[in-house]
């Protein structure tokens, strides 16, 4: 906490405040019980609470809220002698379709929430503010559970401090350029490509395209929510706010081990810098009225030059996103806001976007891969990557290629689409026999499916249910007759490129002492 920068997370914090149907317990905000059920919704408000006379606030919150739960935080200030009314970011949680409220300013009002950031007009800004969170179920059996909100305030005529020079301090962070994701959503990706290097970077090990899903604002039609994103890796299990801040607390975050996401605002040329009135940053690539990226270090040139060390998203690929810019220019292309994130605390509940582990198998139509669950054939939506011109889901695979890669997310992505039939489409033609090819079927809420399959694939008969006496039609034509001592051990070599099939086969070699052939004719593995 700092004199601009409020932070509540833990009991003391907390307990200044006003609980309605609400309390805390176990290091969390949560709804009252009554005879073992939850109260369908409740609302905690903190004390009013002082800051240096601002024109900005940020709010942000953590929390778990799992499926049929949600939290909403409000925020009002004390502007030209009055409270503002309540300001609502709108209902947040992995598992509902996410909203901003739409924009309201009328000419009058002394302050208006712009999606993620309150703006103060009154002359002589606020001087005072309070949070507001509601918590809501629809099952009585679970409450969301909050354990952060904050608060952080640009002071007017704010002085930023630049602090003392690093030699060179760095901090080790995955990097990864949006510029290769999903070709639909790529370029504008940078807030949850930021923020996935930044949870990566603590052992996560999560996709761009499963954060931006789980991201996306229907009202703002975009990433770019701040508050949303650092709720994101909140409900992961980690302490994650938005605050004002200035170069030496970058430094000081860096210097404590903490990377960090800033928002920024530039132009890569002279010429480029003039004709759209942006800061130039030397080495970037294009120009951008915002953008999001890592800080990772700091380090001082032989000619005594302050440099920042980065991860910048928009790069043409993953190891050319890793760059230093000059330090003055940055503080210039810099407006101050910044993701903070520290360690992911193991006493919280976590409630991210759900991950399944699915099967693909072949059809009969070629390049077409059927998704199984839990042993049940699941057809996708024909729709699925992309309604009504809006990019809803992301269908992607990658190839064994005998490489150890840091995370998953440096693995190389070829991105596909879903079949009419509901199948996934894969180009396996010209991959030899045995290649192993991973599948990730994400969601328009973030949650994701993996499913592997075998180049060469195995076939799935449309015509044909994968139970018990087909398992045995399917082994029949994959083995010669024989007995049992000889099949059993022919199993085991094949099991573990068709695990589910030689599960089947397996069982029905116990039940009967050997397998018959029973109809060959358009099956086989």
């Amino acid at each position: 906490m700092t004199n601009h920068t409020f932070v509540l997370k833990d009991e003391k914090a907390f307990a200044s405040g006003a609980f309605e149907n609400t309390a805390y317990a176990d290091g969390a905000l949560r709804l009252e019980q009554y005879a073992g059920r939850y109260v369908q919704a409740g609302c905690y408000t903190t004390p009013e609470i002082s800051a240096p006379a601002f024109n900005a606030l940020v709010a942000s919150w953590n929390a778990a809220t799992p499926a049929g739960t949600a939290v909403e935080l409000a925020v009002r200030v004390f502007a030209a002698g009055a409270w503002t009314p309540w300001m609502p970011y709108g209902k947040w949680s992995p598992f509902l379709r996410r909203a901003s409220l739409p924009v309201q300013h009328p000419e009058d009002a002394a302050a208006y929430l712009d999606t993620d950031m309150v703006n103060v007009r009154a002359p002589g800004g606020a001087s005072l503010f309070q949070l507001r969170a509601s918590l809501y179920t629809d099952d009585v059996r679970r409450s969301p559970s909050v354990y952060l909100l904050a608060a952080s305030v640009r002071p007017t005529g704010w002085q930023r401090e630049t602090g003392e020079a690093l030699q060179h301090r760095c901090v080790p962070v995955p990097a990864y350029s949006q510029l290769i994701r999903d070709p639909r959503i790529g370029s504008v990706i940078c807030s949850p490509t930021t923020v996935t290097m930044l949870m990566n970077r603590w052992g996560e090990d999560l996709l761009p395209e499963e954060v931006a899903h789980a991201n996306y604002d229907y009202t703002y039609a975009g990433n770019g929510n701040w508050s949303f994103t650092t709720a994101i890796a909140g409900c992961y299990g980690y302490e994650c706010y938005v605050a004002f801040a200035d170069i030496a607390g970058l430094k000081k975050e860096i210097k404590n081990g903490f990377a960090c996401g800033v928002s920024v605002h530039y132009a890569d040329t002279p010429e480029h810098a003039e004709e759209r009135g942006l800061p130039l940053l030397e080495g970037t690539t294009g120009c951008t009225d915002g953008h999001l990226m890592v800080v990772r270090g700091f380090e001082t040139g032989e000619d005594g030059t302050e440099y920042v060390l980065v991860n910048d998203p928009y790069a043409p690929g993953d190891a050319a996103a890793q760059r230093r810019y000059r330090l003055d220019q940055f503080a210039h292309a810099w407006g101050g806001v910044a993701y903070f994130i520290h360690g992911k605390d193991g006493a919280r509940a976590v409630a991210p976007p759900e991950r399944v582990t699915g099967e693909l198998r072949r059809t009969e139509i070629a390049g077409e891969y059927a998704l199984f669950l839990r042993g049940e054939r699941k057809s996708l939506a024909t729709d699925f990557c992309e309604k009504d011109g809006l990019c809803t889901g992301t269908v992607c695979y990658t190839v064994q290629d005998g490489h150890a890669y840091a995370t998953t997310a440096h693995k190389r992505f070829y991105y596909t689409n879903v079949s009419q039939a509901g199948n996934v489409l894969l180009d396996t033609a010209a991959m030899p026999a045995g290649t192993r090819i991973t599948a990730y079927i994400i969601g328009e809420l973030g949650c994701m499916t993996v499913a592997g399959v075998n180049g060469a694939g195995h076939l799935f008969p449309a015509r044909c249910a994968l139970g018990f006496s087909a398992a045995r039609v399917l082994f029949s034509a994959f083995l010669p007759p024989c007995g049992r001592k000889t099949v059993l051990p022919r199993i085991k070599r094949h099991e573990s490129a068709y695990p589910f099939h030689m599960r089947l086969c397996r069982a029905a070699v116990r039940r009967e002492s050997g397998l018959r052939p029973l109809c060959r004719a358009g099956h086989r593995l």
